[in-house]
């Protein structure tokens, strides 16, 4: 269904404000976006509009996406056929999206009232973050053959995200600017633009020096570009490739895991290891604590050994009381 030039332009406007007012990522803002503009072709075919829509006709739209009757091609080409139904963090991800639209809808002056203020989110049981072992960490690491250009930048990126905590986009993104080799740290331009200084790590600085020294330099074939992580066209690393090159290497050492992995064991390796809980947030960039506080729940089994061990209570037989 093609769009009127009003509901165009509107639609534009709403863009702007997710980028400008909400400073939302690109990614959130494509499929907000996608959503908003999905959502207007709903209310058309139903013969309704901004104005007129209801909390029923809200219910609805989401319902359809839900059972995915409505589908944006593009956001879910990843989805298999089987999976019919979207999951509850995709679909309150939706629900988000449509309060999003309706806020800035009486910004506009457009509506009012904010139907979708009594649209109830999916409930989502918390799903606790994957993390590898130490002993793990060292087999991916140290089975990476660095006799290669490809391999040296694999051994440096992979080596970086784990020893600084880094997003895939983080590392992609990552510019030579922000290396500061005498102070043995990096700056971060992470979500929503904020910036944050992050320690390398012994290995990781070693890694990273013996790559822009020895590798980089061959693979920029000519080019010119600030950017640290480079493929092998001389091009920025895509986050694409960046997933790719980790599961082949995770696959070849027999390991289950991915590329995100490296963030969450930084965490929970930290935390376990003695590190306070402020400090692991600001390294990893959470704006808010409670999103850090969940890598505490990994670490269950060694705070019991570590109760076992040294209270006076913990060494008991049978812990009768």
């Amino acid at each position: 269904m093609i769009l009127t030039v009003e509901e165009k332009s509107m639609l534009k406007k709403y863009e702007q404000y997710l980028k400008a007012e909400l400073n939302l990522t690109q990614t959130t803002v494509r499929f907000y976006f996608d959503e908003a503009s999905l959502f207007t072709e709903y209310l058309r075919k139903n013969n309704k509009t901004y104005v007129s829509a209801e909390v029923l006709d809200i219910e609805n739209y989401i319902i359809e996406r839900k059972n995915r009757t409505i589908v944006l091609s593009d956001i879910e080409s990843c989805k298999t056929e089987n999976n019919i139904n979207l999951k509850s963090a995709t679909i309150n991800k939706v629900a988000s999206g449509i309060r999003s639209l309706f806020k800035f809808l009486q910004l506009e002056n457009v509506r009012s009232d904010n139907p979708s203020r009594f649209v109830k989110m999916s409930r989502k049981g918390k799903k606790l973050p994957d993390f590898l072992s130490v002993e793990d960490i060292d087999t991916l690491l140290d089975s990476i053959d660095v006799s290669t250009h490809s391999g040296l930048r694999d051994r440096a990126l992979f080596e970086l995200i784990y020893s600084c905590g880094l997003r895939i986009s983080e590392a992609c993104t990552l510019k030579c600017s922000n290396i500061f080799n005498n102070d043995s740290v990096i700056k971060v331009i992470g979500k929503g633009n904020k910036h944050r200084i992050v320690p390398e790590g012994d290995a990781a600085e070693y890694w990273l020096k013996k790559y822009i020294q020895e590798a980089r330099p061959l693979m920029l074939k000519n080019r010119k570009t600030d950017f640290v992580f480079l493929n092998i066209r001389g091009e920025p690393i895509s986050r694409k490739g960046v997933w790719k090159r980790f599961k082949e290497i995770a696959v070849a050492c027999g390991i289950e895991s991915r590329v995100h992995t490296l963030r969450h064991s930084f965490a929970t390796h930290l935390l376990t290891g003695g590190a306070d809980l402020r400090s692991v947030q600001e390294m990893l960039g959470h704006a808010d604590i409670a999103t850090t506080q969940i890598y505490t729940h990994l670490a269950r089994n060694d705070l019991k050994e570590c109760h076992k061990q040294y209270h006076p209570e913990g060494k008991k037989a049978g812990g009768a009381l």
